[in-house]
């Protein structure tokens, strides 16, 4: 499988010496003892979590330098995350313990509900989905300062990529393009970390993912963001013809020139390395929908051409464009420009079974 990666944001150094010297890392978000309101970006969560795959590399992002943590542990076929505790609607299902409790923090408070802890002005928090790296290639805790990232990106590609496009975010898969940059420069980084001041272990028996956990039919799907989560972590819920294989997964990928703010991220792509643009643009793009998909969102993908088009005017053609839903409302096929007919796939699933 094509490397690619996780570039993850943190706010404190006594964090990062604590992930980094542990190979944990999970996202704070509220606990969500009932149904996940409509509101909430937990699935989002769930979806960064479910990108993971083995081997994928992770770096950390703090203040101005990039820390190097190390390589995901898990499963190269799904994804590769533990689920951390009964806080969450998939932790209940599966009936998972709380393997690692950041409650027992000097600067947190636990509560009487295990994995379940209070931070900065009270706000009730938990990791519901944990991702375990280790270092394979003696990088841990190496840095460089963001800019000679930044810098090296913008001599090379005229495109937004995810790591210079990650503001107001905390998480973001990244492709093997800048996987590949981030570990030539790293090559000469200096050392970063320094041994935590908390000491938290993740138990010896966590809960990984597996395809039989979670939903088993996409029409299962409670919202765009469980049914986007739930494709990534099985993609065995796909139909084969999008069916990733070897290639690495990334999600929410700016497709767009560079603008300040709301650029259009296509909704899951797939890259080779080496392949478009050193492994920067994508092979294969798709655009989902858990419900019927109406021309708002064919019409991102034929934005998304164009903006190939311009990038690669001979190459833009190789690119798979896909639509994934259920069904397609009756506007959609009228509205697609001649031209981009061809490139464009409607891929209907029967939601009820598996193809």
């Amino acid at each position: 499988m094509t490397e690619s990666g996780l570039f993850i944001t943190l706010n404190s150094k006594k964090t990062l010496d604590l992930y980094v010297s542990s190979g944990v890392y999970g996202e704070l978000r509220p606990p969500e003892f009932e149904e996940v309101s409509s509101h909430s970006k937990h699935y989002a969560a769930l979806a960064d979590a479910a990108s993971a795959r083995q081997d994928d590399h992770v770096f950390f992002f703090l203040k101005r330098s990039i820390i190097y943590g190390g390589q995901i542990i898990g499963s190269k076929e799904h994804g590769s995350f533990i689920i951390n505790g009964p806080n969450c609607p998939l932790g209940r299902q599966v009936g998972a313990e709380v393997y690692w409790d950041e409650g027992e923090r000097n600067n947190y408070k636990s509560t009487s509900k295990p994995g379940v802890f209070k931070v900065n002005n009270d706000k009730i928090q938990c990791q519901p989905y944990l991702i375990k790296f280790e270092d394979k290639i003696g990088y841990k805790g190496l840095c460089i300062e963001s800019d000679e990232l930044y810098s090296e990106l913008s001599l090379k590609y005229s495109h937004p990529l995810p790591t210079n496009a990650i503001q107001g975010k905390s998480f973001c898969t990244i492709t093997p393009g800048e996987t590949k940059i981030l570990l030539d420069l790293l090559e000469d980084g200096v050392q970063k970390t320094d041994p935590p001041k908390d000491e938290i272990k993740l138990r010896d028996d966590p809960l990984f993912f597996k395809p039989n956990m979670g939903i088993q039919h996409l029409s299962e799907a409670k919202s765009k963001h469980h049914h986007d989560a739930m494709l990534i972590a099985n993609p065995e819920l796909l139909p084969s013809k999008l069916k990733p294989g070897t290639s690495s997964i990334c999600r929410k990928v700016p497709l767009t020139p560079f603008k300040p703010s709301q650029m259009d991220q296509a909704d899951l792509c797939y890259y080779k390395l080496d392949d478009l643009e050193d492994g920067t643009i994508p092979n294969t793009i798709i655009e989902t929908n858990w419900k019927l998909m109406g021309v708002k969102k064919m019409l991102k993908i034929v934005k998304y051409i164009g903006w190939m088009k311009k990038l690669l005017p001979d190459e833009f053609d190789t690119i798979s464009y896909n639509l994934l839903a259920p069904g397609y409302r009756s506007t959609v096929k009228s509205r697609i420009p001649t031209e981009y007919k061809p490139l464009i796939k409607l891929i209907k699933y029967n939601p009820q079974k598996n193809i």
